[in-house]
């Protein structure tokens, strides 16, 4: 499965048959469920949890040095970039270093990444005109190499690791409220973006559904940094007629 992972590698998710809807809140385009299919999430996605748990990353030079602590993406769902730990097997100390997801290249063995950080240059990374950056947007997360990265420090981008655990709400009938109705679970990531979310409706004995990822926008699911919340445009109607989502088929 890890040999899917990296830039470039992520298979297209949505079939040209997926037909787009217009929906009634603020006229965003919304998948509808009756054209939404597993199959292809099962052959090309990639688990957000596994490629954070699993990959191992490693330095130019071959040597391993560190691990993936969390993802960054964008409003609109794109992977901006790879957060990793680094320096344990340094002598400098652990830290944590943002680098932008096209600097990032799948190992050929399919064990890990390999980014351009070594000892002698993590220092160089992180200061741009001459003072360090001290908050990343979306932008310089897309951009540039950040250096000593923590929790406070991200901004205007989204952590994988904020979305997963959030509480997934569901429309409830014809208004424009919404009730809870599971958990995210899980990320599928596919050509470099968040393609489908993962619901744990466990507490009701039904598994777990996926369905199209929506970032920001009028009526298609609003999620922002920090929010315990993902709405979605659909009913719990919709989402009780699918069928089950199989966690263990991921990249199969």
């Amino acid at each position: 499965m890890l040999k899917t992972v990296g830039i470039g590698l992520f298979a297209t998710l949505m079939s040209g048959s997926a037909l787009l809807a217009q929906d009634a809140l603020g006229g965003a385009e919304v998948i509808p469920l009756s054209g939404w299919g597993y199959d292809e999430l099962y052959q090309g996605g990639v688990s957000a949890e596994r490629y954070m748990e699993d990959v191992i990353v490693y330095g130019e030079n071959g040597e391993e040095i560190g691990d993936i602590e969390d993802i960054l993406i964008g409003p609109d769902g794109k992977v901006l970039s790879v957060i990793a730990e680094v320096g344990g097997f340094w002598d400098i100390g652990d830290t944590h270093v943002s680098v932008p997801f096209d600097m990032v290249e799948a190992n050929a063995d399919g064990d890990g990444i390999t980014v351009p950080v070594t000892e002698d240059n993590v220092g160089d990374y992180g200061f741009m005109d001459g003072w360090r950056q001290a908050r990343i947007s979306a932008e310089s997360a897309e951009t540039d190499v950040v250096s000593e990265v923590d929790d406070a420090e991200v901004s205007r981008a989204w952590r994988a690791t904020e979305l997963i655990g959030d509480t997934a709400r569901v429309r409830d009938g014809e208004n424009e409220t919404y009730r809870n109705y599971g958990y995210i679970n899980d990320l599928i990531l596919s050509n470099g973006m968040v393609t489908a979310v993962v619901v744990d409706l466990g507490a009701r004995g039904m598994g777990y559904r996926a369905y199209p990822y929506y970032g920001r926008g009028a009526g298609t699911g609003n999620w922002n940094a920090g929010s315990a919340y993902y709405d979605t445009p659909y009913s719990g109607d919709d989402i009780d007629q699918m069928d089950r989502f199989e966690l263990e088929r991921i990249g199969s």
